[in-house]
C-alpha cells in the first residue's frame, strides 16, 4: 500500500480555461468554475453624447452642462436638514457670465450671457486644478479651485491643425490627457505646462474605421480609449501595450472603479457592463444597475464606486442580482496517468455547494490517444449529441458539449474529516469543503471528467480544485476471484473497499509526514502549544497565528537575549508586526552628577561616575549646582527604568499583551512605561529627535466636510498655494491661510 499516491490536479485559472464549458464560467475570485449567469438584455435606446463629471480632493462634484454652457459645483453626500435621505442639491455655477455692456441705445442680447461654449470633459488634478474641455471654443480652461481664478486658456494646436476640438479629459495626480476630434489626437498637459502630443494607438482590424470619442485612466495609470465606428459599435482600446481591444457594442462612456474593473455605459435604461482584467484579456462580470441614468456619462466616486446622474441627482451604481443557469457542465482536458491500463482511484473536489444545489460527476477512460470515445446522449434541441475526445497536442478541449444522461452521473460524498492531504487544514473562513467519489470507469491511461453543476438560478455551486488519484487500490486482486467474476459484484466490491483503503492510506500519509508536526511553519495550528512546550514556552493565544509560528522558530535565540534591549524589541516586533523604540531613561539624564557630599551640606552635582556618565544636576554645565529633592531622587526617577515607544494606536487587548510581554521578559528590577501614538507627542515634552520621534503621514487631520467636521478639532480650512515663501507673499493676495 502506498502511503501517498500520486494524483493529477486542476486548480488554476489556466487549467480550467482549457476545459470545455457548457453553461459554466470561471469564477474570477477563486479561479474555479461556477454556473454561467445571464446578462440582462439591453433596452435598445439611443446613445447620447456624454458630458463630464469630476470630484476634487474635498469630495465636491463638478458637472458640465454642454447645452447650457455651464459647469456647476455641488456638495456630495452632504446631510439633508429635512432628514429625507436626499443629498443637498445646492448647486453653484462655477464660471460667471460677463455682465452686459450698454453701447448707446443698444445693449447685448440676453443670449450673449452664456458662460462657456459647450463644455464637455472635466478633470481635477491632485492640486485641485479644474480642467475644462470647452469644445465649442476649441480650447482647454485651467481653473484654480482654491484661489477661484482662471490660470490658463490652452489651444490644442500643431502645424497641420491650428485649433483642435477637445471632446474629453481624464486625469491622474498632476497629469491630464485631452482627447480631441476632427481629426482624432491626444495631448498630455499639466496645470502649468503642456500640451504635449501623444501618439494614438493604431486601430486594429476589428476596430478599423472607428474613431476615439472618450478616454479613461485606470487607478494604476493605464489609459484606455473608447473608439466608435460609423455604425455605432464600440471598442475599448489601450493606449499602450496591454490587453487586446474589447468589443463592448454600443456604448456612451467608460470608467474604472476602485478594483480596476472597466465599467461601460450604454443607452439610458441599460445596465452598466463590467469587465475584469485576466491574463487572457478581459472577462465580463456581473452588470451594475444604474436606475434613472440620463446617458451623460460616468464618474468614479471618492469611495471607488461608479456614479451617474439622474433626475434626482447623483446616484451610485450597485451590483445586480445574478441569474444563474439551472444546469451546466464542464469537461476537463485529457488527464494522463503515464501508465496504460491504469485503474484510477478516488476523485476529490474542493467545492462550495449551497443548499438547493448539487454536483454530479461522470468519467471516461481510454488507452489510445487516437480514439474518439463517444457516450450516448439525451440532448435538448440544436445541441450536438457527441462528446468528442479533446486532443492535448496541443491540450485543447472540444468547443461545445452536450449534456450527459442523468443515469451515468454520480453524486459526490461530503468528507466529514476534511481534506485527504496529510495535515492540511482549510482556513477558518474558507467556504470550500472537500467532496469525494470513486472513479467509476474502466482501466485506461487517459481520463476525462465531466462535472454537472445544478443550481436554482439564485445560487450556484462553485468548484475550486479537482484531484484524482492514480493508480487506485488493488485490494480486490488480493481477494478470491469469486468476488470479481461478476461485473456488478466486482464494481460494488471495488467501491466498498475504497473506503477502507482511503482511511488506511490517509493514516499512513500522516505517519509518513509526521515531521510536519515539529516544523513551526507547517504544523497545524492546534499543535503549536504542544510544540512550544518542548522549548519551555507558553503561547499566548491572543497572538496572531503567523506571529506564534515565528516566535516558536526564533525562541532559542530570544531566550539567549531575554531581558536585554534587543530581546525585548524582537518580542514586541513579532507581536505587533513593526519596529518599536526602547529608550532607557538614563540616556536622557544629560550632564547631571553623582552626589558626593555630607548629609548636612546641600547636594551638588560636581562628581562624575565613569566616562562622562553623571546622575542628577543641571544639563550642559560643569559648575556646581544645588540639586532639589533628596539624594536618592535621581536614582529613583531615572535608574533601571525604560520607555517603550510604539508608533501606532493600540487597542485595549494589544496594550494588555504588550504589558504581559514586558512583565514576563524584562529584568525583574526594572520599571517601564508604554508610550503609543494615542498618548500624543509634544516637542519638549517627551519628543526626542532620533529616539522617540516618528516622521510620516498621520491620520489626525482630515479634509473638512459639511456636517461631519469640527473646525479646530482635526480639520484644516484652506490649502497653501505651492511656492509661497515667508516674507515674500501677501496674505489674501497670493497666499491662503491653511
Amino acid at each position: 500500500m502506498t502511503a501517498v499516491r500520486p494524483f493529477v490536479v486542476l486548480r488554476t485559472r489556466n487549467q480550467w480555461s482549457r476545459a470545455a464549458h457548457w453553461q459554466t464560467a470561471i469564477d474570477d475570485a477563486t479561479g474555479g468554475v461556477e454556473l454561467s449567469w445571464k446578462r440582462p438584455v439591453p433596452v435598445g435606446g439611443s446613445i447620447r453624447v456624454a458630458a463630464g463629471m469630476a470630484f476634487d480632493g474635498e469630495c465636491r462634484l463638478y458637472r458640465s452642462l454642454p447645452a447650457d454652457g455651464r459647469v456647476e459645483r455641488l456638495l456630495w453626500a452632504a446631510p439633508n436638514p429635512l432628514g429625507f435621505g436626499q443629498q443637498v442639491e445646492d448647486t453653484v455655477s462655477l464660471f460667471k457670465a460677463e455682465s452686459a455692456q450698454n453701447v448707446g441705445d443698444f445693449s447685448q442680447a440676453s443670449s450673449a450671457s452664456r458662460q462657456l461654449a459647450e463644455p464637455r470633459g472635466l478633470a481635477v488634478d491632485i492640486d485641485d486644478r479644474l480642467f475644462v474641455a470647452e469644445t465649442g471654443a476649441r480650447r482647454v480652461l485651467v481653473y484654480d479651485l482654491w484661489s477661484r481664478r482662471l490660470l490658463r486658456r490652452v489651444l490644442l494646436a500643431d502645424l497641420s491643425h491650428p485649433a483642435r476640438r477637445p471632446v474629453d479629459i481624464a486625469g491622474r495626480e498632476r497629469r491630464v490627457w485631452v482627447l480631441t476630434a476632427d481629426p482624432p489626437a491626444l495631448f498630455r498637459m499639466e496645470a502649468r505646462s503642456g500640451p504635449v502630443p501623444v501618439a494614438l494607438t493604431a486601430p486594429t482590424a476589428a476596430a478599423a474605421g472607428s474613431a476615439p470619442v472618450r478616454i479613461a485612466v485606470s487607478p494604476t495609470g493605464e489609459i484606455f480609449l473608447l473608439s466608435r465606428s460609423a455604425g455605432g459599435n464600440c471598442w475599448v482600446v489601450p493606449l499602450a501595450a496591454g490587453p487586446p481591444p474589447l468589443d463592448v457594442g454600443p456604448a456612451g462612456d467608460i470608467e474604472f472603479d476602485a478594483e480596476c474593473a472597466l465599467v461601460v455605459a450604454g443607452a439610458p435604461g441599460d445596465p452598466f457592463r463590467r469587465f475584469k482584467r485576466v491574463p487572457e484579456g478581459w472577462t465580463e462580470d456581473l452588470a451594475l444597475q444604474g436606475r434613472g441614468y440620463d446617458g451623460m456619462g460616468l464618474v468614479r466616486m471618492p469611495d471607488g464606486s461608479i456614479g451617474f446622474w439622474t433626475n434626482l441627482g447623483l446616484r451610485t451604481a450597485f451590483r445586480g442580482r445574478a441569474l444563474f443557469a439551472r444546469v451546466g457542465r464542464v469537461t476537463t482536458y485529457r488527464l494522463d496517468s503515464g501508465e496504460y491500463q491504469t485503474r484510477w482511484g478516488r476523485m476529490f473536489l474542493d467545492a462550495c455547494i449551497p443548499s438547493g444545489t448539487e454536483v454530479r460527476a461522470h468519467w471516461l477512460t481510454t488507452d489510445s490517444s487516437s480514439d474518439e470515445p463517444t457516450i450516448p446522449r439525451n440532448p435538448p434541441d440544436n445541441v450536438d449529441i457527441t462528446l468528442r475526445r479533446p486532443d492535448l497536442s496541443p491540450p485543447m478541449p472540444p468547443a461545445s458539449l452536450a449534456p450527459a444522461p442523468a443515469e451515468i452521473l454520480f453524486p459526490l460524498h461530503h468528507r466529514e474529516t476534511g481534506r485527504e492531504l496529510p495535515w492540511s487544514r482549510p482556513l477558518a473562513d474558507d467556504p470550500f469543503e472537500t467532496f469525494e467519489a470513486p472513479v467509476q470507469a474502466e482501466p485506461g491511461r487517459y481520463l476525462w471528467v465531466t462535472l454537472e453543476l445544478r443550481g436554482n438560478t439564485r445560487s450556484s455551486p462553485r468548484i475550486k480544485c479537482l484531484r484524482v488519484e492514480h493508480p487506485g487500490h488493488d485490494l480486490l486482486r488480493r481477494l478470491p476471484r469469486t468476488y470479481a467474476r461478476d461485473a456488478a459484484a466486482a464494481s460494488f466490491m471495488n467501491r466498498y473497499l475504497s473506503m477502507f483503503d482511503g482511511t488506511l492510506g490517509e493514516m499512513d500519509g500522516r505517519a509518513a509526514d509526521r515531521e510536519v508536526l515539529v516544523n513551526p511553519c507547517a504544523a497545524p495550528e492546534e499543535v503549536l502549544p504542544w510544540l512550544a512546550s518542548f522549548l519551555g514556552l507558553v503561547l499566548d493565544l491572543r497572538w496572531p497565528p503567523g506571529a506564534r509560528r515565528t516566535l516558536i522558530r526564533e525562541i532559542t535565540w530570544l531566550f539567549r537575549f531575554r531581558g536585554t534591549v534587543p530581546g525585548l524589541k524582537r518580542f514586541l516586533e513579532l507581536y505587533l508586526g513593526f519596529a518599536v523604540v526602547i529608550i532607557e531613561r538614563f540616556r536622557l539624564i544629560g550632564m547631571g552628577g553623582a552626589l558626593l557630599s555630607n548629609e548636612d551640606a546641600p547636594a551638588t552635582s560636581r562628581a562624575i561616575l565613569g566616562a562622562g556618565f553623571r546622575v542628577g544636576g543641571a544639563v550642559g554645565t560643569l559648575q556646581e549646582d544645588t540639586l532639589t529633592g533628596t539624594l536618592e531622587s535621581a536614582f529613583q526617577l531615572e535608574a533601571h527604568r525604560f520607555v517603550v515607544v510604539i508608533p501606532a494606536v493600540l487597542s485595549d487587548e494589544q496594550v494588555d499583551v504588550v504589558t504581559h510581554i514586558l512583565n514576563v521578559h524584562r529584568p525583574a528590577h526594572t520599571a517601564f512605561d508604554i508610550c503609543s501614538v494615542g498618548a500624543g507627542m509634544r516637542v519638549g515634552r517627551g519628543l526626542h529627535v532620533g529616539l522617540s520621534s516618528v516622521i510620516g503621514r498621520t491620520g489626525a487631520f482630515s479634509t473638512l466636510q459639511l456636517g461631519a467636521s469640527r473646525l479646530g478639532r482635526g480639520t484644516i480650512v484652506g490649502r497653501p498655494e505651492p511656492g509661497t515663501n515667508v516674507g515674500n507673499s501677501r496674505l489674501g493676495g497670493d497666499s491662503l491661510v491653511g
